[in-house]
């Protein structure tokens, strides 16, 4: 089992939960590189059609939606490149989410910026 976890610049990484001990030092693995000037906003797992993925918002690059399944099986990025690692669609209808969460297993909920306003919308799962 792991964590994932974003940073600036948009690595996607996997912390595993065993080596969570307190006073522990853990270091991440890099398993996606989305492009640098980016800022990861929000991300959630879901699953639809008998599959996982992952719904993360950046500032720069919109929503992307990566597969969840067998995220053991990509190498460690160890060498600044873009994009590698687990693969990814932008999903062009999401633009300027701000904060997305679940709704329910067919939808999210997400806060939307446009034109100097935000909306809460529900929208499905893509």
């Amino acid at each position: 089992m792991h964590i994932l976890a974003a940073y600036t610049c948009t690595p996607l990484v996997k912390i595993p939960v065993s080596e969570l001990k307190a006073g522990a030092k853990v270091k991440g693995t890099t398993i996606a590189e989305l492009g640098a000037g980016n800022r990861p906003l929000d991300m959630i797992v879901y699953a639809k059609d008998g599959k996982h993925f992952i719904l993360m918002a950046n500032s720069a690059r919109g929503v992307m939606k990566l597969t969840a399944e067998n995220l053991d099986s990509y190498k460690p990025i160890v060498a600044q490149t873009e994009p590698a690692g687990v693969p990814y669609e932008t999903i062009a209808g999401l633009k300027g989410v701000q904060q997305l969460d679940k709704f329910d297993d067919a939808n999210a909920v997400v806060l939307m910026g446009s034109g100097g306003s935000l909306d809460l919308r529900t929208v499905p799962l893509p």
